[in-house]
């Protein structure tokens, strides 16, 4: 008995097969360049007494002086996404990225870009996330100054999360980070506080 592919499922399979190609490509291309990548977990302290817990990893590998190879996954207790894409550095100060993805609960893909800026001790980072469905984006604006190898104050926009200061310590022996953000979250009229911890790998 021969069974015959329904329209769909060759679909699905010919889209498998090309990421396949293009996952294949880019871990060739990034075999001999080294990778560094970040490990974060943060709560967010809400007002109604509830801590919601949050994971990412995000890191990138070279594939030339120029461009990168990024991803980027977090998790949360009812949502989660990953994202590949790819950074260019056009001068040391400056830098351009673009990914794409996927989402908990959607069949459609998740976006996402960002640009990094740094001039002297000063960095400024603006980062967009769309995905399908009413209102389904996130913002992020984060300009910060650093003071020492162990103290930078910023200030951050966060959509979900509010707007308010971005205090972190750096423990350069573990490379590893330190950060408290009090915010007041402008869409949902309400404060609210992020702690969290990051970890160079």
């Amino acid at each position: 008995m021969i069974i015959k592919k329904l329209p769909y499922q060759k679909y699905l399979e010919a889209k498998v097969i090309y990421f396949s190609k293009i996952l294949i490509y880019m871990l060739c291309l990034t075999l001999s360049k080294p990778a560094k990548a970040q490990l974060e977990l943060y709560g967010k302290f809400n007002k109604d007494g509830s801590i919601e817990p949050i994971i990412n990893y995000n890191g990138s590998k070279k594939v030339s002086g120029r461009f990168a190879v990024t991803f980027f996954g977090l998790i949360r207790q009812t949502w989660s996404q990953a994202l590949i894409g790819a950074s260019y550095m056009p001068i040391p100060n400056i830098t351009i990225s673009a990914s794409a993805g996927i989402e908990h609960g959607q069949h459609h893909p998740r976006y996402s870009a960002s640009l990094w800026l740094k001039r002297g001790l000063n960095t400024f980072l603006l980062l967009g996330e769309l995905g399908s469905g009413y209102e389904n984006y996130l913002y992020k604006i984060n300009m910060v100054h650093q003071f020492s190898d162990k103290i930078s104050l910023g200030v951050m926009d966060w959509r979900y999360h509010g707007l308010g200061p971005n205090f972190r310590y750096t423990i350069t022996r573990i490379e590893s980070t330190l950060w408290i953000m009090p915010a007041y979250d402008h869409e949902q009229k309400v404060p609210r506080c992020m702690v969290g911890y990051s970890l160079r790998m």
